[in-house]
């Protein structure tokens, strides 16, 4: 987050009005506590990006800190996922509830059950409450995805899960800790229920050292201004935020405005699901109503009521200022609701393993289709989903003695959507994370495990084209040396490509496959689903880029040819799409050839719709690329 102006007047009122109307609040005061509880959300990240011990939180960064007042208020996060820090305000209200009169000093307060709140069940919550002077003044939590959370198969995302008791182990609000002392047969009991016992005690001892570190540090802060100058500051920080968001959200015309979008499976064989939101603008509020989408599903593709807060905030979020602090004072513009048994919103026990990656993806792509009826200039295209990024697992015979092993494997993830000034981000791997996740690097990753990645590289012609263009998507290789490697494909997007606006093409979709290396017969599987890769087979992900933005025609030549010299496009796409002629060897622009390739182009073209594609199962890769006695496999089980 960036050092805030706090006296930047709000261009479209009279400029004579401070956005600090509050009296009694310095601006410099503001800026320093400002600033420095974002540099304690910051040191709270680092400390539990360096001591955690499995890779998906210290390596691919898949978690999420920040601290919040007494009132479960969100006052600051850094560097963190939107769909944990969006709806983190859910699941400490539970806690809240569940202890009501019972919270000392020195509790840790833990949750994974998406029922009271929470996001899914891979994301493990860790809460201590912060007293100064016998009073409780706030909250410091982290979320944490668990590398595995007791499912009834390797993946702490199990779209095959078909109720709450197969998706894993359900902790609702209970005690880690009470009044400092560990509990220690609960601790025990959590870690008796889940793999790699060791690793998850290791990565339980980072996110308690992480709110711990945040504890110690706002004890530093009050002591330096007091308890009442601080709230008096939170109070005006959180009405900052508040009074930026509300004129942000007024230059959004009023309306209505409706979209749907589709999800491959509910990880059970039922295919193109339908996610519907009607987005109410009003005023300085913005309601979006999930109503009209499929009722839930089979597996444990289901939506939660943490993942739809947080859905409903992420693209509205990036439709305004972000210089404004992402705080209770941006959220409280938001609302949302769905039909309770829909796949928005499950109804207990169906299992919502999936939560955060399907249908969330739909849930937030619908809210920026319906923005792009709205303020075209603030939307984005769609962003690829969490395809070719498996849960993958098993034995590790290298050293003296056989161990299990496992990682959820970032390295395949998709591209971002292209706005209308700038290209989509490749490897953003899903707009909940928006860049916040990282990919395990080939050294580590095959230091690590029994794996040897063959290739990792951009993926030519997988994005949307456009004005502006896609983020790349990725092709990725990878073989076990001498056993078997499970291989748990947990994702999205792939028949339902990221969408394309305003012109813009819609990215690949893409997908996955086993691949014998002596016969060279694949068997492609759908976006979900269980495959076992033997010695001698190869697992190989090619995913998604995002969607496109305007007119290809009009994306600049030069680029064009540059694009193409990097093998990003290729040279029949340049031709074919964007229009652009030139030399096959050299890459040099051939300017005359263009314009009239160009002008053929627009007139045979006709009028393409506003937002690409228009219907459920679009994508077109998987008939592209599979070959005569290949095999297709929907959804298949362990």
């Amino acid at each position: 987050m960036s050092t805030i102006d706090p006296v930047k007047n709000i261009g479209s009122q009279d400029e004579s009005i401070p956005l600090l109307a509050e009296e009694n609040i310095d601006p410099i005061t503001f800026s320093v506590i400002l600033n420095r509880f974002s540099t304690i959300a910051r040191e709270m990240t680092l400390a539990l990006e360096y001591t955690s011990w499995t890779s998906i939180l210290a390596l691919a960064r898949d978690f999420s800190c920040a601290i919040y007042d007494a009132k479960a208020r969100q006052v600051c996060m850094m560097d963190a996922l939107p769909i944990h820090t969006n709806s983190l305000h859910v699941i400490l209200r539970s806690m809240v509830k569940a202890f009501e009169g019972n919270v000392y000093d020195g509790d840790v307060i833990v949750s994974n059950d998406p029922y009271s709140g929470n996001t899914h069940v891979g994301d493990f919550v860790t809460a201590c409450p912060i007293f100064y002077e016998g009073e409780h003044r706030f909250w410091a939590v982290t979320k944490g995805h668990q590398l595995d959370c007791g499912a009834y198969e390797a993946t702490s995302v199990a779209p095959s899960a078909k109720d709450v008791w197969q998706e894993a182990l359900q902790l609702p609000p209970i005690k880690f800790y009470e009044k400092g002392e560990p509990r220690q047969d609960v601790i025990n009991m959590y870690l008796a229920n889940v793999r790699y016992k060791e690793l998850l005690y290791g990565d339980l001892k980072a996110q308690l050292g992480s709110i711990w570190t945040g504890k110690r540090r706002m004890i530093e802060l009050i002591d330096e201004y007091g308890p009442q100058e601080l709230d008096h500051y939170v109070e005006a920080i959180l009405d900052y935020a508040d009074r930026r968001t509300s004129e942000e959200i007024r230059n959004i015309p009023d309306g209505t405005y409706e979209a749907d979008s589709w999800i491959d499976s509910d990880g059970m064989g039922n295919t193109n699901l339908t996610v519907h939101a009607a987005v109410t603008v009003e005023d300085d509020r913005i309601h979006v109503n999930f109503a009209g989408s499929s009722p839930q599903g089979a597996g444990g593709t289901n939506g939660t009521i943490g993942v739809m807060e947080a859905s409903a905030g992420i693209p509205i979020l990036t439709a305004i200022d972000p210089e404004i602090p992402h705080n209770d004072g941006c959220l409280r513009h938001i609302t949302c609701e769905a039909p309770l048994g829909s796949i928005v919103s499950a109804k207990y026990p169906a299992a919502t393993a999936m939560a955060t990656l399907c249908p969330a993806a739909q849930e937030q792509e619908v809210i920026w289709k319906a923005l792009a009826q709205a303020v075209p200039e603030r939307t984005s295209a769609g962003y690829g989903g969490f395809h070719c990024i498996p849960s993958i697992s098993g034995v590790d015979k290298r050293g003296d003695e056989e161990e299990g092993w496992a990682a959820m494997f970032f390295n395949g993830g998709s591209g971002g959507g292209a706005s209308k000034n700038a290209d989509g981000w490749p490897l953003i791997m899903l707009s909940s994370g928006l860049g916040g996740l990282k990919i395990i690097s080939t050294e580590m990753s095959e230091l690590l495990y029994p794996i040897m990645m063959d290739h990792h590289e951009i993926e030519t012609d997988s994005m949307g084209h456009g004005n502006t263009m896609g983020g790349a998507g990725i092709r990725i290789e990878v073989r076990p040396y001498d056993t078997p490697m499970e291989c748990h494909a947990t994702g999205d997007g792939a028949s339902n490509p990221p969408f394309g606006v305003f012109g813009g093409t819609p990215g690949i979709g893409g997908g996955n496959y086993r691949e014998n290396l002596d016969t060279g017969h694949r068997d492609y599987c759908s976006s979900k689903g269980y495959m076992l890769i033997e010695p001698g087979e190869m697992w190989v992900g090619v995913s998604s880029g995002g969607g496109g933005f305007g007119d290809p025609l009009e994306r600049s030549a030069e680029k064009v040819c540059e694009h193409v010299r990097d093998e990003i496009i290729s040279f029949e796409t340049a031709r074919d799409i964007y229009g652009v002629v030139m030399d096959p060897v050299t890459f040099k622009l051939d300017e005359q050839a263009s314009i009239a390739r160009r002008a053929l182009l627009s007139e045979q073209r006709g009028e393409v719709p506003m937002i690409q594609p228009t219907q459920a199962d679009s994508a077109t890769w998987l008939q592209e690329n599979m070959r005569e006695g290949d095999n297709y496999l929907l959804d298949p089980l362990p």
